[in-house]
């Protein structure tokens, strides 16, 4: 799997949310200085993240975004399958693309090692980013701060 820049932009974009207290919008204009992501890409990322109710807006001179949910019911795994469709490397080890998908058809599947292989892939993936919630990445961020450190 390799990760587009409108997914690690999405998940960078949310932790920024994440590390706000959760009552407190951040404005993308605020998000987009924080983490140097351009404003007009955040709108697009934003509009597919609301659409999801991954996030929520507030308009008005306090407005901005909020989680729709509480950091550590938000998963990394489900916003970057909002964002970039299945975790799976290949068609043919994905959960949610092969069963449906009636055009694709391997004919050696059954017997197929490579399968297997990338099912073990996929599972691994998801074991890492379907149990990491935003509120594990905003503690992670909030220990590599430097402790403030006061002379008189």
């Amino acid at each position: 799997m390799k990760l587009s820049s409108r997914g690690d932009y999405a998940v960078r974009a949310l932790l920024e949310i994440a590390l706000a207290p959760p009552d407190q919008p951040t404005s993308l204009a605020t998000v987009a200085n924080r983490t140097g992501i351009p404003f007009k890409y955040l709108e697009q990322i934003f509009k597919l993240l609301r659409a999801a109710q991954v996030v929520r807006a507030r308009r008005g001179k306090l407005g901005g975004y909020t989680l729709a949910r509480p950091a550590d019911q938000l998963t990394v795994g489900e916003v970057i399958r909002v964002l970039e469709g299945p975790l799976a490397p290949t068609l043919c080890a994905s959960r949610t693309q092969h069963a449906p998908c009636p055009a694709y058809l391997c004919p050696s599947e059954a017997d197929c090692v490579l399968r297997g292989m990338w099912m073990d892939v996929r599972d691994a993936i998801s074991s890492v980013v379907d149990h990491t919630t935003f509120a594990d990445l905003a503690q992670r961020q909030r220990d590599r701060q430097p402790t403030a450190r006061y002379q008189i």
